[in-house]
């Protein structure tokens, strides 16, 4: 087991946030914001903090490499680091920053902590309600001392959850074949997503959190194509402690080196299976 103080973490993510991030919300200049690919923006907030967690956390625990989403876009390469024996901090540093740059406090910072290609710690940071939601392997997931778990098992008519974007337009499409109109069973309610660092405690809160105020807990969260070690490691690890089943669609577990693949998590296997089988009515499932 490794030898590292999950709460040091906690405090060196908040001081960066303090630093780094928060003075810069709201108060981005033109020359703050540039753009990785199309419209996908990066502020000097997710560089500073990425360099300044990389450091400190390497720090806390001598021997570890880190991945950051900033330096993997530049350099791909660095993944294979979560392949190897060295521990590995997964750092995003600003989740959420198209919200950021737009003065939504829908963001927040994301860190996992992985070894051998498995995630053995999560956190989960929202700056603005100085809140977090954590996990470490096998000892449970939590927010403010109160231990999280999944909603009970309910039929595919009472499920409520968030789909990707590219599945909820195949969905779009369908329905424009059915006139609008579609008699199967479905889910009660599906959300728009937000951000990994807000949809991922939907799952597993059923409370006031991180600025959402007497919202519903979510049953499932859905990705079409799309997943990556910054964006999903700590929020499925820290969703697996919290009693919920997940999985990319051709049934394999999610893994930090994971990357572009699509991945679904939900209360239980038997209601991953039903949310699948009602998905691939109108929507192609990746092999």
């Amino acid at each position: 087991m490794l030898n590292f103080n999950p709460h040091k973490v906690e405090d060196i993510v908040r001081e960066v946030a303090a630093t780094e991030i928060m003075p810069r919300f709201r108060h981005l200049r033109h020359e703050d914001i540039s753009y990785k690919i199309g419209d996908d923006p990066v502020t000097t907030a997710d560089k500073s903090a990425e360099s300044i967690l990389s450091e400190r956390l390497c720090d806390l625990l001598p021997g570890s490499k880190a991945v950051g989403e900033e330096a993997c876009a530049a350099n791909q390469g660095i993944l294979d680091c979560l392949l190897g024996e060295s521990p590995v901090w997964i750092i995003d540093p600003v989740d959420g920053t198209r919200n950021f740059v737009e003065g939504s406090t829908t963001f927040g910072v994301i860190v996992a902590l992985a070894q051998r290609n498995q995630t053995i710690a999560g956190w989960l940071y929202h700056p603005a309600s100085d809140e977090f939601v954590t996990a470490e392997l096998g000892s449970g997931a939590y927010h403010n001392g109160n231990r999280l778990k999944v909603l009970p098992k309910a039929p595919l008519e009472e499920m409520t959850g968030a789909l990707g974007l590219r599945i909820t337009q195949t969905y779009e499409q369908y329905l424009l074949s059915k006139n609008g109109v579609d008699l199967a069973p479905k889910p009660k309610y599906v959300a728009s997503m937000r951000a990994c660092c807000h949809d991922f405690p939907r799952l597993v809160v059923g409370y006031s959190h991180f600025g959402f105020v007497d919202i519903p807990q979510w049953h499932f969260r859905a990705l079409l194509q799309t997943c990556s070690p910054w964006d999903d490691a700590a929020g499925l690890m820290i969703h697996a402690e919290s009693g919920g089943y997940s999985a990319h669609w051709d049934g394999t577990p999610f893994m930090p080196s994971s990357y572009e693949h699509g991945f679904m998590a939900a209360t239980d296997k038997e209601s991953w299976l039903e949310l699948k089988n009602w998905i691939s009515t109108f929507c192609e499932i990746p092999k």
